[in-house]
Parts: C-alpha cells; structure tokens; sequence
C-alpha cells in the first residue's frame, strides 16, 4: 500500500514518526509532503525523513491564510497525482483531506483540537474516517477513537537524544523550562510571556524555546536566560528539566502525560485533552504564576499516564484504519 503522509506543523513529524516506522515495518511505502512553518522542516531533517516541501505558513492576516491555503490544496494535489497513493492522511490539518478530495482518494483526517472548530468543520464533512483520542467528546459515525493522547502516541517509544542540552542537564538549580506564545496564530490573543520570564529568572534558571527569530532575540535580552538557538529533541529537554510553562499546547502535554511538573499559560480555549490532564492533577492553569504557585508545583511529584501501553495500542488502533480496504 501506498500513503501520503502531510505535516504542515512541528508536533506532526512527532506523531507520526512511530506510525510512519511501524507502517514501513510492515511494508508499506509512505510518501510525506510538508509545510516550512516552525520547526516541521527542521525536525523531519532532525530524524532523516524524506519529505517534499509544499508551501509555508502565511502569518494571521485572513486574507493571505486563505489564498495560501488553495495554493497549497493544489500543490498537494498535483503531488497526489503524480504518486497515486491509496490513502492520505493529516493531523489537524485540512490540506491534503482536500487535495485528496479531488483526486478521488481516501481520506483520514486526525484531530485532537476540539477548539478548532472551523477548521474541524470544514475537514469532517469531506473526509472518510476521522480519528481523535479518547478523551475529546466528539462523536459521529465517521469518528474513531484511539486511546489515551495524541502525545502518548510518540512518547511510548521514545529514544532520548540529549544533542544540544548537555550543559543544561549540568545545571543544578532548579530549571523552568518556557516555551513561547504561538504569535502568529489567529487564536492568540494575550500577551507576550516575557513578563514571567523576568520575573521568574530572578529565582530559577530559565531555559527559554523560542518560536521566531523576533521572540529568539527579545528573550536574549533578558540576564541569565538560556535560549534554545536551534532544534533540540523536545520530549528529550523536558525530561531534563524541573518544570515546564508554555505558551502552547504539545509541550504542556508532553510534561503532563510523562508526570512532569506543569504550568499552562496558553491564552486560547483550552482543548478537550487539556481538560482532562487538569482534572487527573497532571496540569495546571495560569496566566500569571505567583512565585507561590511555582513554588509549590516544582515540588509536586505526580505519576503521570500510562503513556507506554496507551500509545502503544493508539499506533495499532490508527494503522488498523489505514489498513483497511
């Protein structure tokens, strides 16, 4: 069988680097079309994964994402024509659901952001099977559910790799580990998390994951922060760090579900997954963190999921789908 595999944002390559592994193990030949947007072109490089690149992100302005969007609808379509795959899948992201849609394939769109809800909207309707993880409350006869979350699909098999942190790991303090706001996400609305990195660098050490070249150079200035000037194995770094606060929301996640210390200072609707992250005591949200509250949960020691066994059976859940006739 053939499959074509799109990512147009970094947590994409995480996730389906594992069941794009165990498909090949199985024969299967997969094709990845991906967009230049964060960290997706560096990670798929990262891990030695062959890819062709169709377009790039096309900031917040609505008029620019839409005529990006249909150019790259098409460049993928064009991609699909020339390698005739069986099926085509994404994860929270329309693009090749569409490019299939016109070239006649089957489609499988992968989501766990129930608060996307155009984008979701837009996708189900035209898609062939839908899959999310077990937590999110969508249902319908299209929709599957694969256990635990779309984090523990990757974790369950993750080998760490500690190129670019070995001077972090020698730190001794306790270290906060901070990854920015998504500024130019459409859904972003507050503010920049500059103001708690100050604040908080006064007492821990600070290790700051930039998004942009503008959010790299703005956290320079601040005394004794360290910013990640290049792509390092994420899960890797959060396991070598006290505690996490983010911006977004795969990192946070990341942290929840292998039971390390969070703090979620995303500013949007918090998704499904989160939720039920926060109600088991794996996370916590906040905007604006006292020293108090960072105090006591860089202390907490939580367990977190069963990440191994769930994604585990989530990665045989998902190839059963593509699997089938």
């Amino acid at each position: 069988m053939k499959i074509m595999i799109d990512m147009s944002n970094s947590p994409h390559v995480l996730f389906f680097r594992p069941i794009i592994k165990e498909l090949e193990k199985r024969g299967h030949q997969v094709k990845i079309t991906a967009r230049d947007h964060a960290q997706t072109k560096q990670l798929l490089d990262l891990y030695g994964m062959k890819y062709e690149l169709v377009g790039k992100h096309a900031g917040k302005s609505t008029y620019k994402k839409l005529l990006n969007a249909v150019g790259r609808v098409l460049g993928i379509a064009r991609c699909i024509s020339r390698e005739n795959p069986d099926v085509c899948i994404s994860h929270q992201s329309p693009y090749i659901i569409y490019g299939a849609l016109l070239k006649g394939k089957r489609r499988i769109y992968i989501f766990d952001n129930n608060q996307a809800k155009l984008q979701n909207a837009l996708t189900f309707p035209v898609s062939t099977s839908i899959m999310c993880p077990e937590p999110l409350k969508n249902k319908g006869k299209k929709i599957i559910k694969y256990p635990g979350t779309k984090e523990s699909v990757y974790l369950s098999s993750w080998e760490d790799d500690f190129k670019g942190i070995e001077e972090i790991r020698k730190i001794k303090n306790k270290k906060i580990l901070v990854r920015t706001e998504i500024s130019t996400a459409a859904y972003h609305k507050g503010e920049s998390l500059m103001g708690v990195v100050k604040k908080l660098s006064k007492k821990y050490k600070i290790i700051v994951s930039p998004r942009t070249k503008e959010q790299k150079e703005e956290y320079e200035k601040i005394p004794e922060v360290i910013v990640l000037d290049k792509s390092v194995d994420g899960p890797t770094l959060v396991k070598n760090v006290d505690m996490v606060m983010g911006g977004g929301g795969t990192m946070n996640r990341e942290a929840a579900v292998i039971g390390k210390p969070v703090i979620s200072l995303y500013s949007g609707e918090l998704l499904e997954a989160d939720h039920y992250l926060i109600e088991r005591g794996l996370m916590t949200h906040t905007l604006n963190p006292s020293f108090e509250l960072v105090d006591e949960i860089i202390k907490r020691r939580v367990k977190g999921l069963d990440y191994k066994t769930l994604g585990k059976q989530a990665i045989k859940s998902i190839i059963e789908e593509i699997e089938k006739k």
